[in-house]
Order: structure tokens, then sequence, then C-alpha cells
């Protein structure tokens, strides 16, 4: 998928989109908001804690808490694939940054995204991964956070230029499957009842991972990026200086 290839699928939608831009100061403002924001993470991974902790019989609470493992599992699976998925195929332009598709950006929306490929979305990816894992414990909770990720997630990605659709359509396909295929597996159960053995064990180290764990998620792992991205840029600085 070349830098310049947008479907007529893609330009109908962005175009249509687009359309609304500079229109209305509070739509804009809020859906840069939306897509800026680590509330919208926070509020998606408070769902865990709330289930993890949530008082009910032995049985369930061991089965809920094996899938929300497998599920925060499935996250890191979903991030990992997308981000080798953008790095090994062929590097696409954001639509804001490709002139061909003539696009308007909202005066805020955020400009940090020009050496990042287009496909999949890391966000659509991650977040139906982890959405379609609550389907095993909650159909209509997991149902909610899917159509939380549509809309919530997603969509401003779109609207601001940031992903074309079928971006943010693959990457949903891919972190369902992802999602799934780590809620059914049960090669996933030797990682669920070694985490769970360890909860029991020492739970004030395995809460404080657990915490850092669902920190990372709910801000798309900024922190390990930027300092994947300091160490890049001084290795290769060290690498310039030695040649």
């Amino acid at each position: 998928m070349g830098s310049n290839a947008a479907s007529s699928f893609d330009l109908s939608i962005l175009h249509w989109l687009n359309a609304f831009v500079g229109r209305s100061a509070s739509l804009d403002s809020s859906i840069e908001f939306l897509a800026d924001t680590e509330l919208r993470g926070a509020a998606f991974l408070s769902v865990y804690w709330w289930y993890w902790f949530m008082r009910t019989d032995t049985a369930t609470v061991t089965r809920t808490r094996e899938y929300l493992l497998r599920t925060l599992c499935a996250g890191v699976l979903a991030i990992l694939a997308a981000r080798v998925l953008a790095l090994t195929l062929p590097f696409r332009v954001r639509p804001r940054f490709e002139p061909s598709v003539h696009f308007v950006v909202p005066d805020l929306a955020p400009t940090n995204f020009m050496g990042w490929s287009s496909f999949p979305s890391d966000h659509a990816v991650m977040f139906s991964a982890l959405a379609v894992g609550l389907c095993f414990i909650s159909w209509r909770t997991g149902l909610l956070a899917l159509l939380y990720t549509a809309v919530v997630i997603c969509f401003p990605r779109i609207y601001l230029g940031i992903h074309y659709p079928t971006d943010v359509i693959a990457g949903l396909a891919l972190g369902a499957s992802i999602g799934y295929g780590m809620s059914v597996l049960p090669v996933c159960n030797y990682l669920t009842s070694r985490a769970l053995r360890w909860e029991s064990t020492s739970p004030g180290s395995f809460y404080c991972a657990l915490f850092l764990v669902t920190f990372e998620f709910a801000t798309m792992f900024d922190s390990l990026r930027a300092a994947a991205l300091r160490t890049t840029r001084a290795v290769s600085h060290l690498v310039r200086v030695v040649l």
C-alpha cells in the first residue's frame, strides 16, 4: 500500500467528514480533545480494574481474572503486530500530509505524526483487542467497549486526517482477531495460571506491575515510545560519530 493508495472509499468518507471542519469551533475542539486526551484510555482501562475487584463467588472471580489477563496479553500482542506491520509494509502517508487528498486540518489538531505510517491504526488494533476480550466476561460490556472504541477512539482519528478509514477498519479486524484468539486458545492457560499464582504469593509486586501495564495501555505506551525514539536517535548519533 503506497503513499498515494487512497481508495475511492477512503476519499469519499474523508471528504464528507472534512466538509464539517471549520463549521463549528466547538465540534472541532471536542474531537481534537478526544484524539489527544489520555482520559479516553484511562476510562477504558478503569473497566478492567472494576471487573478485577468485583465481589462475587470465588470461581467467577478466578474466571474473570483469567480472561482479564488473557485480554491484556492480547493487547500487548496486538500493538506489537500493528508496529511490525507499520514498519514492514510500504509506508503510507497519513491523509493530512498527503497533498493529493487536499485535506483541511483543524487548527488545533496534533501534528506529530509525519514520520509514522498510517496503516494500520495502532489505536484501533489495541483497543479492539481489549474490547473483544471483555466480551468473554460480559457481552454487554464488550459490545459497549467496541462501540466506545469505534466512536471515541477511532472516529476522531479519521476526522482529523490521522488515519484513512481503511486503516481503522483493518486495525479493528486485526485487533478483534487477536483478542478472540487469546481468549480461546488453551496455550494461554499457562500464562494466566502463573500470573494468578504470582498475585496470591506476592500481591504487592503483582499489583505494582499490573498498574504499570494498565497505565501504559491507557497512555498508548507513549512513555515507552518516547524512550525507544530517544534511544534510536542516540544510537544513530553514536554510529555517525564512530563512523
